[in-house]
């Protein structure tokens, strides 16, 4: 099974540096925006995952980009989560909604953290595998 959510952004004024493109950190938002979608449509949402006693802070993220992004450009933002027992693992894509014009790709890595004895964990916790696995 693919576990996949798409969203479509407008981008924002506040976003665009002095060139008129997205600067390139707020790249990081509009993903963002994706992998919450995905885990909400897969019954951990962020507020699942603190009131179970957990965070999955992000790790690593490898961005590239491709093509510019302007000042209320229409955008589809892809998340695709990856299986995987001991990270959670999501593939974003952001395109042209109009183009279909792939402007930017990343990957994000979270790793499991118990907010009772603050340490990394090892493996995801059991209410996210069950979720992904079954």
């Amino acid at each position: 099974m693919r576990y996949a959510e798409t969203i479509t952004r407008s981008i924002s004024f506040c976003d665009i540096d002095f060139t008129g493109v997205m600067w390139h950190g707020n790249y990081a938002k509009y993903f963002e925006d994706a992998r919450c979608r995905l885990f909400e449509k897969l019954g951990f949402s962020y507020e699942i995952i603190l009131a179970e006693g957990y965070g999955v802070p992000i790790i690593s993220m490898k961005i590239k980009y491709m093509r510019p992004c302007k000042y209320n450009q229409e955008i589809n933002i892809e998340a695709v989560l990856e299986k995987s027992e001991h990270l959670l693992i999501v593939k974003h894509e952001m395109r042209d909604a109009r183009t279909d014009e792939k402007v930017s790709r990343a990957e994000t890595r979270h790793m499991a953290f118990c907010l009772r004895t603050q340490k990394s964990l090892l493996k995801l916790p059991d209410f996210i595998l069950t979720k992904v696995f079954t």
